[in-house]
């Protein structure tokens, strides 16, 4: 399920302008939050609450720590930033030989004048009066007399530096080049997306047009890559459909040539016979056996092709729920009786119950072919073994003869219409059994095989799928 999802185009669509909105958010955050990390009085002394909170830090650790518990306090980078303080003297030094910024001392050096003012009307404290501390009105600097150094200027600056210059510089930057490079990498992103979604679909297209034209054998899976999204499915679907085509269309024109041999041969054998007898009409009482039988012949050889298309994939396949067992006996039964007449026997193995779903005339229509076909190449006095079996929820179906075996490499051919035994026992069949028992196996899901068994005969094997067991009780 969660590979379905991943692979999905919608989630391909959505994640790629999800991450698109979360890269812009995400700019505009940073930016806003360098902005604040760098506000606009960046080097200039602060008046804030921040500002007032690190100077009253900085006079409280110097009224109980005294001068050096001050000078150490200010050097911990640690300690005192953000805002960082500064602590000047009468003569505008830093007491502990920080430089201060520009921007600040300008501003110290015009405040300086009215500093002078306030602290020269202070009397200097003794005792436990001798730290006298004056904040000047708004301007963001306090006063604080210490025994070793006089009077000292304390104000707190903003110097903590940007993580990125260049997120400070966007800030500045007019809103008109924020929309160009919006509209920019959201025209890149949605045009790679849309060109990576159309190629495939342009594929597809093209291979559809020449199916139309009648070209079946197209394959544009690999081409359109290996991707589990619904594009990359629907190629898949679409080789397996041309393939399928193909397939059905070999087979038509096969089945054609086929037909119109076999019914070539009854045929002209009629016309020979009916010109005999316009030559001479009194062989026409001799020549009537002779057309009776390619008449019967020829009504056979439909029959057979009627049953072999009625079993067509897109025929209808009504099913009900049968026991084999039953139904096996009756054909044998039927078959022995058949082989009697040569001396050969058909026996039957199989437990019962065995529960299946099938389509009784054509699934016992297909074993009776494959008997049948047994009977013809099991030689007197030998048995044909019929054995059916249900294990692991597959019923297995096994016609065994005692004849002389078919070469390798006709056992995979034997199974196609119109394809005959080379052996003369095979008799005057059409070809059409075997072909019919496989069609009929196949639709009711399960497989048809042959294979050669020691030390002569032939074993075919029925594979179908058993009925639900919960069913049975």
């Amino acid at each position: 399920m969660l590979k379905h999802l991943s692979g999905s185009i919608f989630w391909k669509i959505f994640v790629g302008f999800w991450v698109t909105i979360l890269i812009v958010t995400a700019l505009a955050w940073s930016i806003s939050a360098d902005w604040h990390e760098a506000p606009q009085n960046y080097g200039a002394i602060e008046k804030g609450p921040d500002a007032q909170r690190a100077v009253n830090n900085a006079l409280m650790i110097a009224r109980w720590n005294g001068t050096a518990g001050l000078i150490d306090w200010l050097k911990d980078s640690k300690s005192n930033r953000i805002p960082e303080v500064f602590a000047l003297d009468a003569q505008g030094r830093e007491i502990t030989g920080r430089t201060v910024p520009d921007r600040a001392l300008s501003e110290y050096a015009r405040l300086v004048p009215s500093i002078d003012a306030v602290t020269e009307a202070l009397p200097t404290g003794r005792g436990r009066h001798r730290h006298r501390m004056l904040r000047t009105l708004d301007e963001g600097v306090y006063v604080m007399h210490l025994p070793e150094t006089g009077w000292v200027r304390f104000f707190a600056v903003r110097t903590d530096v940007p993580a990125t210059r260049f997120l400070a510089a966007l800030w500045r930057t007019p809103w008109w080049v924020y929309l160009t490079l919006m509209l920019a990498s959201t025209t890149a992103v949605a045009g790679l997306m849309a060109w990576r979604l159309s190629k495939p679909v342009r594929k597809l297209n093209w291979a559809m047009q020449k199916v139309g034209e009648g070209n079946f054998n197209i394959r544009i899976a690999s081409e359109v890559g290996r991707s589990n999204d619904e594009i990359a499915s629907l190629a898949r679907r679409f080789d397996e459909m041309t393939a399928r085509i193909d397939g059905l269309v070999a087979r038509q024109k096969r089945l054609f040539h086929d037909v119109s041999h076999e019914l070539r041969s009854p045929l002209a054998r009629m016309t020979v016979a009916l010109e005999l007898a316009e030559r001479d009409p009194t062989k026409l009482t001799a020549l009537t056996p002779r057309l009776t039988q390619e008449i019967g012949n020829l009504d056979a050889l439909v029959d057979e092709l009627l049953t072999y298309a009625r079993l067509d994939d897109n025929t209808p396949l009504k099913k009900e729920r049968v026991e084999l067992t039953g139904l096996l006996e009756s054909v044998v039964e039927d078959a022995d009786f058949e082989g009697s007449s040569r001396n050969v026997r058909v026996t039957l193995k199989a437990p019962s119950p065995i529960w299946i779903e099938a389509q009784i005339d054509t699934l016992l229509r297909a074993v009776e072919n494959l008997i049948r076909n047994a009977l013809r190449f099991t030689p007197e006095g030998e048995t044909v073994r019929v054995h059916a079996c249900e294990c692991n929820g597959t019923i297995t179906i096994t016609v065994t003869d005692a004849g002389p075996g078919i070469p390798e490499e006709d056992l995979r051919s034997m199974f196609d219409p119109f394809v005959r035994g080379k052996d003369q026992a095979t008799g005057s069949g059409f070809g059409l059994g075997l072909a019919i028992a496989r069609r009929a196996v196949q639709r009711h899901g399960g497989s048809l095989t042959a294979a050669n068994v020691a030390p002569h005969g032939l074993r075919m094997t029925i594979e179908l799928p058993a009925a639900d067991k919960k069913l049975n009780s």
